[in-house]
C-alpha cells in the first residue's frame, strides 16, 4: 500500500512494529514472541499423523487440509472453543471456498484467517506474503467502541477529519466491526479493535467483500459520520502513493518509543523512575531458546553464530534488536536500576511493557525478585496437551511428565506441569541460570505498571503476575493475551504454500482464578484523537495523578 503522507506512515509502521516480530539468525532466522531465535531451515516442523490422500485438489486446498489436521492434533482443548460440528461445516465451506480456479495467497489467507479466527488465539496464527491491490484511502481511529476518522484521500474535504463514523454503505460501524472480528487472532475485545485497525481490514476491499459490505471489489463505498455529512471513496490502486490529509500524531517527550530492549531514567523533580521494558530477552535467553526451536544438529551452529555476536559492540542486524549489548544480562541491568532508584531516594518506579510483544517469562519474573521480598507469590499453572506436536517440539517436558507418569502418560489431555507454585523458584535456584542472590536490592516504593492491547506472550503473562501477586497498579487495556487459555508459540510451515503457521500447544490457568478470564487493568485509558495529536500520553497523566493524590493524603 502506498503511504498516504510521512506523518500516517509513522503511525501505521509504529503500529505493524509493535504486532509483526520476525527476523533472522545464521542465513534467514525467524523470532518468535515467545523468546526464540530459529533457522529457517533448521526450524522444527511437523507433519499432520493422517497423509493427505485426495487427489485433484489445488496447493491451497492441500495446504488448508494439512491446516486443519495439525490444528485439531494439538490445540488443547479444541471442541470447547471450536466445536467439532462447527469445524466439519467451517472446513467443508473453506474447502469448496478454495477450489476456484483464480484463487491466490491473499485469497487463501483471508479463508484461512476465517477459520483459525473461531479459537481467538494469537498463537496460532497464519502468515503468508502477499500483495493488496487496491484499498480504500481513508483511516480511522478507535476509541471507546467507536470510530473516528484520522486520515483521507487529499480530495476531500479535509474537515472530516476527527470525526466519528456512523456507518459505511449503511451498515453500523459496530456491526462491520463484529463480522471483521471473525478474521482476527486476537484473545479479546480491545485488541480484536486493534487488529482490525493494524491490519485495516475496514479499507480492504477484499475484506469488505467478504462480509457483504461491498459487493464487488472495484465499487466505491459511502461513509456517513456522526453529523450526517458524507464522502464517497473509490478504490485506489497500491501501485502509487496516496496522497492524503491526516492529523499529525505527536510523540510524549518522556514515554516515546526507544529502540531499545530495556532502558531506564530518573526524574529527580517527580521522585520517580521510569522503566521501557520493551522485550523479555537477553544473552541468557537467546541460548536457552536454541535449544527448544532448533533442530538438533544446528544447535551448535546457532549458539556459536549468538555467541560470537555477543562479543561485537554492535551485532548484526538480525540480533541487534533483541540483545541489548550495554546490559546483555538482564538481571544486571535490573540490579543498577534498583540500586539507582534506591540511591537516589526514590518512592515512584513506572515500568511501561506497551511495546514489549513478549519473549521469556522468566527476565520478567527476575524483575519482580528485586520489586518485593514477598517470599509467597504464586505463578501460573501450567499445562501441557500431550500430543505428538508436543513431544515433538518440547521433548525434555514430555520427559518430566513420564517421569511423573511411570503408568504412562495419559495422551492427547491436559496434564499438570506446574500448579501456581512459588513464583520465585527458578530465580532462587543457585542452579538456575536466571539465580538471583538473595542478598539484590529491594525497591520499597510504589509500583505502577502501563500495558496494554500490545502488550503480549510473556509481557501480557507478566502483567497478570503483577496484578494477581498485588505488586503495584496496572494502568492501560486489556493486554495481547488472556490469562487464562491456551498459548506457547509453536512455529511450522505448511507445505505447499510454505505459509508460516503456530499453534498454541499447551494451557494455562493465571494466579488468582476468581480474577477471570480476561485481565482487566486497575484503571482503563485509552488514546483519544486530541492524546495522538498533543503528544499527551493518558496512562502517565493517570501516573501522576495517583502519585499527587497520595502525595496529598
Amino acid at each position: 500500500m502506498g503511504t498516504m503522507n510521512k506523518t500516517l506512515l509513522r503511525y501505521l509502521q509504529a503500529e505493524k512494529k509493535m504486532k509483526k516480530i520476525i527476523i533472522l539468525l545464521l542465513i534467514g532466522t525467524i523470532f518468535n514472541s515467545c523468546g526464540v531465535f530459529l533457522q529457517n531451515t533448521g526450524v522444527k516442523n511437523y507433519s499432520p499423523k493422517e497423509k493427505i490422500s485426495q487427489n485433484g485438489i489445488n496447493k491451497y486446498q492441500y495446504d488448508f487440509i494439512y491446516l486443519s489436521r495439525i490444528l485439531n492434533e494439538g490445540f488443547p482443548e479444541i471442541d470447547s472453543v471450536f466445536p467439532k460440528t462447527d469445524r466439519n461445516i467451517q472446513e467443508k465451506q473453506t474447502f469448496d471456498n478454495l477450489s476456484k480456479s483464480d484463487i491466490d495467497n491473499l485469497d487463501f489467507i483471508v479463508q484461512a484467517r476465517k477459520y483459525l479466527s473461531n479459537l481467538k488465539n494469537q498463537h496460532t496464527t497464519i502468515y503468508l506474503k502477499f500483495d493488496f491491490e487496491k484499498v480504500y484511502p481513508f483511516v480511522i481511529h478507535i476509541f471507546e467502541d467507536n470510530w473516528y476518522l484520522i486520515s483521507i484521500d487529499r480530495k476531500k474535504d479535509s474537515l472530516l477529519l476527527r470525526k466519528r463514523i456512523r456507518n459505511i454503505n449503511g451498515i453500523p460501524t459496530d456491526e462491520i466491526e463484529k463480522k471483521l472480528i471473525d478474521f482476527t487472532f486476537a484473545e479479546n475485545k480491545i485488541n480484536q479493535q486493534y487488529e482490525i485497525r493494524n491490519k485495516q481490514f475496514y479499507n480492504k476491499p477484499e475484506y469488505l467483500k467478504a462480509i457483504n459490505v461491498i459487493a464487488q471489489k472495484t465499487e466505491s463505498i459511502t461513509i456517513t459520520f456522526e453529523d450526517n455529512s458524507v464522502v464517497n471513496l473509490v478504490p485506489t490502486s497500491t501501485d502509487k502513493e496516496i496522497v492524503a490529509n491526516t492529523i499529525k500524531i505527536k510523540e510524549n517527550k518522556i514515554t516515546k518509543f526507544q529502540n531499545e530492549t530495556y532502558l531506564y531514567k530518573i526524574y529527580q523533580d517527580k521522585k520517580l523512575g521510569y522503566l521501557q521494558f520493551n522485550k523479555c530477552h537477553d544473552k541468557i535467553d537467546i541460548l536457552d531458546g536454541i535449544e527448544s526451536y532448533v533442530k538438533p544438529w544446528l544447535q551448535p551452529i546457532a549458539r556459536s553464530y549468538a555467541k560470537k555476536q555477543f562479543k561485537k559492540e554492535k551485532p548484526s542486524k538480525r540480533i541487534a534488536p533483541y540483545y541489548n549489548p550495554k546490559y546483555p544480562v538482564f538481571k544486571d541491568f535490573v540490579w543498577e536500576l534498583i540500586d539507582s532508584l534506591n540511591s537516589n531516594n526514590i518512592h515512584n518506579l513506572v515500568i511501561d511493557l506497551r511495546n514489549n510483544p513478549g519473549g521469556n517469562l522468566t527476565l520478567g519474573i527476575q524483575l519482580m525478585y528485586f520489586l518485593t521480598d514477598k517470599k509467597d507469590l504464586k505463578g501460573f499453572s501450567e499445562y501441557a496437551y500431550t500430543s505428538e506436536i508436543y513431544k515433538s517440539y518440547f521433548p525434555d517436558e514430555y520427559q518430566s511428565l513420564k517421569e511423573k507418569h511411570p503408568n504412562g502418560v495419559p495422551q492427547n489431555k491436559l496434564i499438570l506441569k506446574e500448579k501456581n507454585l512459588n513464583l520465585f523458584n527458578e530465580i532462587t535456584d543457585s542452579t538456575s541460570n536466571y539465580f538471583v542472590p538473595e542478598n539484590r536490592p529491594i525497591f520499597r516504593g510504589d509500583i505502577y505498571i502501563l500495558s496494554n492491547y500490545r502488550t503480549g506472550s510473556a509481557a501480557a503473562m507478566l502483567t497478570t503476575l503483577f496484578q494477581d501477586n498485588g505488586i503495584g497498579k496496572v494502568i492501560g487495556t486489556s493486554v495481547g493475551n488472556n490469562p487464562i487459555g491456551a498459548t506457547t508459540y509453536t512455529p511450522m510451515k505448511l507445505p505447499k504454500t510454505k505459509a508460516d503457521i503456530s499453534i498454541a500447544t499447551t494451557y494455562i490457568e493465571r494466579p488468582n482464578k476468581s480474577q477471570g478470564k480476561y485481565q482487566i487493568p486497575d484503571y482503563w485509558i485509552e488514546y483519544c484523537i486530541e492524546d495522538l495529536e498533543s503528544g499527551i500520553d493518558p496512562y502517565w497523566e493517570k501516573v501522576q495523578e495517583l502519585i499527587t493524590k497520595k502525595a496529598s493524603r
